[in-house]
């Protein structure tokens, strides 16, 4: 069970809720401090407090409206997809199944194609270069103020488990609510390793707009054994984020990558605004331990709170009453468990999306 904690909990990028964004990991801690201790908890807790304020921006955005309007517009306010998956699967109906042979259809599928909700039917207009879905966003509306146009597509064969599947190398996608852009998703530099029967993927660029917010996620291998994954995210107003993982495999044998015994270490940052986390972890050393004791754990793993460049403190781990948490150590010497400022993370979700979660 210790060992669950900690591999789910490190780098507090889950336990402390935050997407990310800040300078490199080499901040500088300075010698002449300029914040106290109580400063420094009131700028962790301003940081938190901010991280909610973009979760409520994202809330009241155009894409969580469309989503509350298209499937939640029912007399219990309840999640209901049946009316996206009838028009869906009237399409199929006419035009043939879009997936075949784990392949995407479609350049077979090019067209503009309009449904009627009172017929239940499709037409389509020719168009040489874009598959284009035009629909009325809830059933029983005449209004065609829904679409969904993809362009740009193209795939490779991959393999997993013995079985061929196509995956996209690019492709552009676009959700538009009467004429507004809700939601966007650009794939750009996919490429993958294929020397294995297991087709690793080596790099990627996703660029996604979910309205107000928009998000860039990077993958790329940087030697046979190195990966990276950076994602950051802004919107409008308030910081941005950023999240790096690193990550080092024992081996290249992608086929055979099956449990954590097959990974050597992981390290990277996570921050929100000025606030950021640094951490790094031995999985090799600490994988083989069945129960390793807090100060295995602690011998194996780093991570270390900055705000705009000046160390904060240590987060460390302890085992209180059976139960794994974590502390921060102030540069004072003061510890604190993380749990005064992330507490009532579940509650405080749960009140910002109050629309989904019943």
């Amino acid at each position: 069970m210790k060992k669950f904690i900690l591999f789910a909990g490190m780098g507090l990028v889950t336990i402390l809720g935050f997407q990310a964004c800040g300078s490199s990991s080499d901040d500088v801690v300075s010698e002449n401090r300029t914040t106290s201790v109580a400063q420094d908890k009131e700028n962790i807790k301003k940081t938190i407090n901010g991280f909610y304020d973009k979760l409520n921006t994202l809330d009241d955005g155009d894409l969580s409206k469309y989503i509350l309007y298209t499937m939640f517009n029912n007399t219990a306010q309840e999640y209901d997809d049946s009316y996206l998956n009838n028009v869906v699967e009237s399409f199929e109906n006419q035009y043939g199944d879009v997936l075949i042979d784990n392949k995407l259809q479609f350049a077979s599928k090019l067209g503009t194609y309009t449904y009627n909700n009172a017929t239940g039917a499709w037409t389509k207009a020719p168009n040489a270069s874009a598959v284009v879905l035009k629909f009325p966003s809830v059933q029983n509306q005449a209004a065609i103020d829904g679409e969904l146009t993809l362009t740009s597509y193209t795939d490779t064969q991959t393999s997993y488990n013995s079985e061929t599947i196509w995956l996209p190398k690019t492709f552009n996608l676009t959700l538009k609510r009467s004429n507004n852009t809700i939601f966007s998703m650009n794939l750009s530099n996919v490429t993958f390793d294929n020397s294995t029967n297991f087709s690793m993927p080596i790099s990627a660029n996703v660029q996604i707009y979910a309205s107000p917010m928009t998000q860039n996620i990077v993958w790329q291998r940087n030697s046979s054994k190195d990966f990276q994954l950076k994602y950051a995210a802004a919107t409008p107003q308030g910081p941005s984020s950023e999240v790096v993982a690193n990550v080092t495999l024992k081996h290249a044998d992608y086929a055979n990558i099956s449990s954590k015994d097959d990974f050597k270490a992981v390290s990277g940052y996570v921050s929100e605004g000025n606030l950021k986390i640094t951490y790094s972890m031995n999985v090799e050393a600490l994988a083989p331990l069945n129960d390793p004791t807090d100060a295995q754990i602690n011998a194996n793993s780093k991570a270390e709170v900055f705000y705009s460049g000046q160390k904060v403190g240590d987060i460390v781990y302890k085992t209180v009453n059976g139960k794994g948490e974590f502390f921060i150590v102030y540069f004072d010497g003061t510890t604190e468990n993380t749990d005064v400022y992330i507490g009532d993370f579940e509650e405080k979700i749960k009140a910002i999306f109050a629309n989904y979660i019943k």
